[in-house]
């Protein structure tokens, strides 16, 4: 798989191995994160497989992922929540660009232009293996209540739930 390179102001570079994309540093690419909350407010999460290169194990947001360099940030979302979860036909609407950058164990780093999406779901999940291990719906309050606990969530996620502009963004989806 390849993903698709980029400057800080989302121009595209060209394209990179993922996992060399990923080596130390990192090179910045885009990334889209998907947040579907149910009709009580619920988020649902995802426990990352361990086959991971990066946040092995760890949860995180519904579903992440990299474009491939014939997709746009939409289509990459779609596909991901159906590689990843089983998931279709759900009306996702963009929030906020969100760019970060962090290094997630000694080999590998995240440095992405990633462009957040959010939907109400209330379906179930059929996870694939080699992305999720477990997938569970939980109340922002019961997140935000452990997100400083580093054992248990994606850094990346973390940082997503502690920004402003996002949890503005994601305010009416949370009852």
């Amino acid at each position: 798989d390849q993903v698709t390179l980029v400057n800080e102001s989302d121009r595209v570079l060209g394209f990179m191995d993922k996992v060399e994309a990923h080596r130390g540093k990192a090179m910045l690419h885009r990334a889209v994160s998907v947040f579907l909350f149910n009709s009580q407010g619920q988020l649902l999460i995802q426990q990352r497989s361990t086959k991971k290169i990066v946040g092995a194990g760890l949860w995180a947001n519904t579903c992440c992922g990299n474009g491939r360099p014939t997709e746009n940030y939409l289509e990459c979302a779609q596909r991901r929540l159906k590689e990843e979860l089983g998931v279709e036909g759900v009306n996702l609407t963009k929030l906020n660009m969100f760019r970060y950058k962090v290094q997630c164990n000694q080999e590998f780093s995240e440095n992405e232009m990633d462009q957040v999406f959010v939907g109400k779901y209330e379906g179930q999940a059929s996870p694939n293996p080699d992305e999720v291990q477990a997938v569970s719906w939980k109340s922002t309050e019961e997140i935000f209540s452990q997100l400083d606990d580093s054992s248990l969530y994606a850094p990346w996620f973390v940082m997503l739930m502690k920004d402003s502009k996002i949890q503005e963004g994601l305010k009416q989806y949370v009852s």
